[in-house]
C-alpha cells in the first residue's frame, strides 16, 4: 500500500475477541525448521493484537513487534506487558527505522504481510536478517465446511450485497480492505519473484469452528471489507440487515460451520554470493 491506512481501525477489540489463534503444531514446525532458540532475536511485522506474538513469547524468545494500528497496538502492549523480552513499536513497517543495527534470526508475519508494499517489504526484510536468517509468513483463510454452510453463506452474502448497494454517499472512514483470498498460490510466486529468499517449506494446517448467529455476526464485524460496508450505513439499517442474517442462520440449523485452512511459508535468506 502506498498510503498507510489502518485496516482494523476501531475494530481491534472485536478482532481480538473473535479471530482464531494459530495451531500449536504450526508454531512448533517454525521453531524446528528455523532452529531458533531462547536467545534468538525475532522481528514480527503487523503483530496486530498479539495472537501470534504471545505464542512465541511464551517460549522465551526475544521479540520486537511492529504494528501500524494504534487500536491494535494498545491491546498488543497490554498483552505483552508481562513479557520482558517483548518490545512493541507503533509504526508502518515500510516507514519504520530500527533504533539499532542489530540483525534478526527470524522475521515473521501472521495474517499481515499482504498489506505491505511489495516494492519495500522483501528487500527490507532481507537487509534486517542475519545471513542465515529466515522469513516466516503464515495466513489462514476460511471456507464452508458443508454444502449446507455454503448455501447459508451464499444467502448471507446476497443480503450483505443488497445493503452494500444502499450505502450513502456521505463521507465515511477511510479503511484499507483486502479479500484475504489468494488464488494459484500468489504468495509463493511473490516470495520467489523477490529473488531474495529460497522457500524451504510450505505447510498446511486445518481447524474447524461452529458459530451461532450472534457469533457469526460478531466475526463478520472483524473483517475490514465487511466493516467498510457498515461504515456507510446508519444504525437502523445495520440492525435490519443483521436481523435478516440472524433469521437466515436460525432458520437453517442455527449454526454456520467453517473450516480454517492455515498456510505456512518458511523461506531462508539467499546467500550473497549464490549463483
Amino acid at each position: 500500500m502506498s498510503k498507510k491506512i489502518e485496516p482494523y481501525k476501531d475494530i481491534a477489540m472485536i478482532y481480538d475477541q473473535v479471530r482464531p489463534s494459530y495451531p500449536t503444531q504450526l508454531i512448533q514446525d517454525i521453531i524446528t525448521a528455523t532452529n531458533i532458540e531462547v536467545g534468538s532475536t525475532l522481528l514480527e511485522i503487523g503483530a496486530g493484537t498479539g495472537k501470534a506474538t504471545v505464542l512465541f513469547a511464551d517460549k522465551g524468545f526475544k521479540i520486537h513487534a511492529v504494528e501500524i494500528g494504534k487500536d491494535m497496538g494498545k491491546i498488543l502492549k497490554e498483552k505483552c506487558h508481562t513479557y520482558p523480552n517483548v518490545s512493541v513499536e507503533i509504526a508502518s513497517f515500510e516507514e519504520w527505522i530500527p533504533e539499532n543495527i542489530a540483525k534478526y534470526n527470524m522475521i515473521f508475519s501472521a495474517q499481515a504481510f499482504h498489506w505491505l508494499d511489495v516494492t519495500v517489504k522483501y528487500k527490507k526484510c532481507y537487509n534486517l536478517l542475519k545471513e542465515d536468517g529466515y522469513l516466516v509468513l503464515f495466513w489462514y483463510n476460511s471456507r464452508d465446511m458443508t454444502e449446507e454452510a455454503k448455501i447459508i453463506n451464499q444467502k448471507i452474502n446476497e443480503i450483505i450485497q443488497k445493503y452494500a448497494n444502499m450505502q450513502s454517499n456521505e463521507t465515511k472512514p477511510e479503511r484499507a480492505t483486502h479479500s484475504g483470498v489468494f488464488k494459484n498460490d500468489e504468495r509463493k510466486v511473490e516470495i520467489e519473484d523477490s529473488g531474495l529468499f529460497d522457500i524451504v517449506d510450505i505447510l498446511q494446517y486445518r481447524s474447524e469452528i461452529k458459530n451461532n448467529a450472534e457469533q457469526y455476526l460478531k466475526a463478520q464485524k472483524s473483517v475490514p471489507a465487511i466493516v467498510s460496508i457498515l461504515d456507510g450505513l446508519d444504525e437502523e439499517t445495520i440492525h435490519e440487515m443483521e436481523e435478516k442474517i440472524e433469521n437466515e442462520i436460525n432458520n437453517n440449523g442455527g449454526y454456520v460451520e467453517t473450516i480454517f485452512d492455515y498456510s505456512l511459508y518458511i523461506a531462508k535468506k539467499v546467500e550473497k554470493n549464490k549463483d
